[in-house]
């Protein structure tokens, strides 16, 4: 939602009638207006999401560490696709790999403008901390093995209230 609503106030411009001066202040007046709305529209502060993430991305490395495993690093269009599909399955109080649209984890990575050829997808819901919801991950077989899996290096990471994304790639 954030990322439509940036690119839809980046790019409007006034009337032709206006002079070309005034168009890039503006540009910068709406965008400063977005950026002022944005962690409230994505529930969650930019401190929040950095924190949560970084936190993520620890963990996972750890545990690929542990593994003889190449550290993840994290990549903007698997955050956008995994920030996106936790804020769409709390609205519609949804839990599903699938999407209340009948979307699938690949196709929704696609859509956030990911390039990769290998994907895959960890949900939970209802943990508090990344710490748990890393916890609940690691006790599950199938959301075990994307963690581990050598096919995967590249991360985004999601959170919406308690529901919780990881998008792999690689």
């Amino acid at each position: 939602m954030g990322v439509k609503i940036l690119a839809t106030l980046y790019f409007f411009y006034p009337p032709s009638t206006m002079k070309a001066a005034i168009r890039p202040f503006l540009t910068l007046s709406l965008l400063i207006g977005f950026l002022s709305i944005a962690p409230a529209a994505l529930n969650l502060s930019t401190t929040e999401a950095a924190s949560y993430r970084s936190k993520l991305l620890q963990l996972h490395n750890r545990e690929r560490k542990k593994r003889n495993l190449p550290r993840f690093r994290r990549v903007g269009s698997l955050n956008r696709a995994a920030a996106k599909y936790a804020r769409v399955m709390k609205v519609n109080n949804h839990f599903s790999h699938t999407g209340p649209d009948g979307s699938r984890f690949d196709q929704r990575i696609r859509a956030a403008g990911y390039r990769g050829n290998a994907m895959g997808e960890n949900i939970a819901f209802g943990y508090r901390t990344p710490a748990a919801v890393f916890r609940g991950w690691m006790k599950s077989p199938g959301h075990r093995r994307n963690i581990r899996s050598r096919k995967f290096d590249e991360i985004g990471f999601g959170k919406s209230g308690t529901y919780w994304v990881t998008n792999f790639g690689g």
